[in-house]
């Protein structure tokens, strides 16, 4: 390990080379630990990752210096200076205490029957630190996690990192900037950020107590800064296969027989769908956030005698065992206000606490029963988050409210990972630094509006991709953008949003965008493997991908994956410069660099555009997901220029792809003078289950092609005015002649 360690006053300064261009910057006691350190939660740096100078580290091309309460950090496009001092000022202490305090949330009693608690007292001036970067030009700042619910460009506004329930449920104190550099604050404290707000040419952080502790990183890029960043505090989770399908949350008041006619709807309506979560009415005691939940009997007959003691055995005569002959997998809502940290503790060698027991040892029955998965809220633990707790740690509540998010999604994941054997899918609506390595997440009880899609954006440059919202099945412009995220659930928890329920006309617009996302799986299943491989998310704000100045704050617009242009809430859609754009509606050209009105047709919510050049893996429409490989892929094909895809598949349910257990193909695609040649690559890798393979074109046309060889043969195709379609099979080659 790279570290340069300073005294400076009563504090030891240490500056650690994590890995290439991530530099870690402690000012505190000379433990060094954070809590983020103590559970694992961040990567350990690279034993070879940059080199001693006489006053700081570089890793790769970042560079950290320390001199009298400054360290200067850059590169070779970029050096800021970071005042590390105590800032002890009374203007800035003014400032905060202003600003912050006006943040907080009332005091207000969550639903359930356990006894309220409310909000205590804030101590603003606890032990408060000070940390400033300036030295700022004319640069945007992206990150926070869900912290800005209007824009993505965070400049210009000071924001309270709490976790808060329903408003800022997934707060991640990491910035970054094209300037070349992000800043990930690793207090897990709740503190303030002012970005640009009280000096346009400083970002100034406050902290109610602790150390002052920061990583620094370097890229060309914002997608190079979400890679670094992402490689420190881990990738986003890649879900099992059928967790990119649909989720149906059922009504609160549903029983068995209730759920079962909603499963056999969806199949009879020929409605894709792979999963049914029940809302909290599951429960013996309504809301029961303790260690001893027990099935409702009254809705749900689960013997005691008749379950099975191991995952996978469940009782044929189960609802749960009927639900999985019909192809759905079983959700269940959780709430809590365990205490993680018992169990971290005792993972580390300290034995705490011992009434406490694992939280997921409870849980064991349940999956037992046929659960494949859990909802989970935080409405009480953030709600009624008591600021005069200890936790079993030894902390207390200001430290800790943040960090439980994390550790709940960790001990879920670890507890179903080993218990199972599987890949988890848990989803949770709360977050915080890491969350996104352990699950999935929902914008909270907030529909499907512009605000949540603001949300998913954000989070989306903050290290969390499996991000949806709940639908709002009324709207079609809800319906359209809700389709296109990295994973999506209809709740109809309260209601009768169910899409059959919906209206005569609402109804065979749903059926088209949930049969076009389950097309689409095998491309949204590889971007999430892309995700998982590299930090970009499925959602992508557009400055993650654009240089176009139209498009740095871009909220109603947004790619998902490499090649779908998504457009929601707005009557005009900006083309990015540098492409041809084709109108999936209509099929009409565009050239990229300018915004366009075209007409959504009465059916659509929203625009669609395909990239010039894309390759796009699709399926047939299924009923749910095949876990497994697909022997069939239809190519989707829009020639222009030279492009290629890097197409991934897995076993789409074990943890095998932690271990490389995995294929990549790359497809290729060439077009010049009247042709375009396909090429398929070689499929490497491998992965259980792995099979044959052959493929299908459909290659977009304006005009009917003149001819179309496979492997150098002339062959018959199939022309819909807009598509040419025709059988590879196992060929590798082709090619199609429009002149």
């Amino acid at each position: 390990m790279i570290e340069k360690i300073f005294q400076y006053g009563d504090k030891c300064v240490r500056i650690t080379a994590c890995a290439e261009n991530a530099v870690r910057i402690r000012v505190g006691d000379e433990r060094g630990e954070s809590l983020f350190d103590r559970y694992g939660l961040y990567r350990k740096p690279d034993e070879v990752c940059g080199e001693e100078l006489a006053n700081g580290v570089s890793a790769g091309g970042l560079t950290v210096t320390f001199e009298e309460g400054i360290v200067t950090f850059g590169s070779v496009r970029f050096e800021r200076k970071m005042d590390v001092r105590s800032l002890d000022t009374d203007a800035v202490k003014a400032y905060f205490n202003e600003t912050l305090s006006g943040m907080r949330p009332p005091q207000k009693q969550i639903i359930g029957e356990d006894a309220k608690r409310g909000y205590g007292a804030v101590d603003f001036q606890r032990n408060p630190k000070y940390a400033a970067v300036s030295g700022i030009e004319d640069e945007l700042f992206y990150g926070l996690g869900a912290a800005n619910p209007d824009r993505i460009v965070l400049n210009g506004k000071t924001y309270l990192e709490r976790v808060v329930y329903q408003s800022n449920e997934m707060p991640v104190p990491f910035l970054m900037t094209k300037a070349g550099y992000g800043i990930l604050c690793n207090s897990t404290w709740w503190h303030g950020i002012d970005v640009c707000a009280r000096d346009a040419h400083e970002i100034l952080w406050y902290l109610p107590d602790g150390d002052i502790d920061f990583t620094v990183f370097a890229g060309d890029t914002l997608a190079a800064l979400l890679e670094r960043f992402t490689y420190i505090t881990g990738r986003p989770a890649l879900l099992p296969k059928w967790a990119y399908g649909l989720a149906f949350i059922d009504q609160y008041t549903a029983d068995q027989y209730e759920i079962m006619r909603n499963a056999a709807a969806f199949r009879e309506k020929k409605l894709p769908c792979d999963s049914i979560s029940l809302e909290p009415g599951w429960m013996e005691k309504r809301y029961d956030f303790s260690v001893n939940k027990k099935w409702n009997r009254g809705r749900y007959l689960i013997e005691e005698w008749a379950r099975s003691k191991e995952p996978g055995h469940v009782n044929p005569n189960f609802f749960t065992a009927a639900l999985s002959r019909y192809g759905f997998k079983l959700h269940l809502w959780l709430c809590c206000e365990h205490d993680f940290t018992a169990e971290e503790e005792r993972r580390i060698g300290n034995e705490v606490a011992p009434e406490i027991p694992d939280w997921f040892d409870h849980l064991k029955q349940f999956v037992c029963d046929g659960a494949s998965s859990f909802k989970l809220d935080p409405c009480h633990t953030v709600d009624n988050a008591d600021e005069r707790r200890i936790y079993a740690n030894g902390h207390g509540e200001p430290e800790m409210h943040n960090l439980i998010q994390t550790l709940y999604m960790r001990d879920m994941y670890r507890g179903a990972a080993e218990y199972t054997g599987l890949r988890p899918m848990h989803h949770y609506c709360g977050g915080y630094t890491g969350t996104g390595a352990y699950g999935a997440s929902n914008t909270g009880d907030n529909g499907g509006e512009l605000t949540t899609l603001v949300w998913i954006l954000g989070c989306g440059m903050s290290g969390i991709s499996n991000l949806t919202c709940d639908m709002n099945v009324f709207e079609k412009h809800t319906l359209h953008y809700c389709f296109f995220t990295a994973w999506c659930q209809l709740n109809s928890w309260y209601g009768f949003a169910h899409p059959w329920w919906a209206g005569e006309e609402i109804e065979p617009v749903f059926a088209f965008y949930d049969r076009l996302r389950y097309r689409l799986l095998p491309y949204i299943y590889s971007t999430a493997i892309t995700a998982n491989l590299t930090g970009m998310p499925v959602c992508r704000a557009m400055p993650l991908m654009f240089e176009d100045d139209a498009l740095q704050n871009a909220v109603c617009e947004y790619m998902f994956g490499e090649n779908l242009l998504v457009g929601a809430f707005s009557d005009e859609i900006y083309l990015p410069a540098g492409n041809i754009w084709i109108d999936y509606w209509s099929g009409k050209v565009y050239e990229g660099g300018a915004s366009v009105k075209p007409e959504i047709p009465n059916d659509r919510g929203g625009f669609l555009f395909v990239r010039g050049g894309a390759i796009i893996p699709t399926d047939i429409p299924r009923q749910h997901t095949n876990p497994g490989d697909t022997e069939n892929i239809i190519l989707e094909l829009y020639p222009h220029g030279v492009s290629y895809c890097d197409f991934y598949e897995d076993d789409g349910m074990t943890l095998e792809y932690n271990d490389g257990k995995r294929t990549v193909t790359r497809i290729s695609m060439a077009e010049a003078d009247g042709r375009c040649d396909i090429g398929i690559g070689e499929r490497e890798g491998d992965f259980r289950g792995l099979g044959k393979r052959t493929y299908t074109a459909r290659v977009f046309a304006e005009d009917r092609p003149k001819k179309i060889t496979v492997g150098g043969r002339s062959v018959e195709f199939e022309y819909d005015g807009r598509y040419a379609a025709f059988e590879l099979g196992e060929e590798t080659e082709a090619a199609v002649f429009f002149a």
